[in-house]
Order: structure tokens, then sequence, then C-alpha cells
């Protein structure tokens, strides 16, 4: 099943961040450390998790009476597959995209900028991104 990343909201993003953070949880533990923070219902929270794992974005199994939830991808695995549909929908217009990504790291600081110099040389030198 191909996970939908397609339209997360705010609340499903701080639900895998607590899932990333904490590996594993249930509804109730995940409704303590950020529905009440937020003042949102258990119900708002348990939907949250429930939307989650219907995009294919966490896994679930049963403890007792309640689901345990833990995420199925890594964060970094999760942000290149949104950045992935991003350029995908965006097809055509891959300089756009790439414009876009570099302004995003200037304005992020010259620290980023080099990062990314750097991250583009190391992978020219081992080869991965080479289309053959």
């Amino acid at each position: 099943m191909k996970a939908d990343v397609d339209n997360l909201g705010d609340l499903e993003m701080a639900v895998l961040k607590y899932l990333w953070n904490q590996g594993c949880s249930d509804v109730k533990s995940g409704f303590q450390e950020v529905g009440q923070k937020r003042g949102i219902t258990h119900n708002t929270v348990q939907s949250a998790f429930k939307r989650l794992w219907e995009k294919g974005l966490l896994e679930r199994h049963k403890d007792g009476h309640a689901y345990v939830y833990e995420p199925r991808y890594t964060r970094k695995e999760l942000t290149e597959m949104m950045v992935g549909e991003l350029v995908d929908d965006i097809a055509g217009s891959e300089d756009v995209a790439l414009e876009a990504f570099v302004s995003f790291a200037e304005r992020a600081g010259s620290e980023t900028l080099e990062a990314l110099e750097e991250l583009v040389a190391r992978r020219r030198r081992s080869g991965e991104g080479d289309d053959a």
C-alpha cells in the first residue's frame, strides 16, 4: 500500500512527531502528550491516529482493549516522500522546484546552504546521484 502523504494536518504532524520520539503509543498516552497541550478532546486525537493508520503512515496492533500505534516510516523517509510528491506535482518544472529549494536553504542561513553544497558534492563523489 502506498502511503498517502498529501494534506497532512497540523495535528497529524504533531502525532507523528510524538511517535517518532516515543517509538510507539496508545491513544490515551498520545492524548496526554499531544491533545491536552492543545486543549482538544481524546476523540479528536483518536481520530488523528486512525487517519494516519488509514493513510498508511502508522502501523497498529491490539494490546488488550487498545491499539498501540507506531510509525511505519522514519521522519527522513516521510520527508523524502512528501518532497517527492511535491516534485511530482510540478513535473516538468524541476528548475522551479530546485530554485525554490535553494532559496529555502538560503533563507535558513549560510550554514544550511553550505550543508546543501556539501551534500551535493558528497553525492557526486559517491555516485549516488547517477541515473546509470
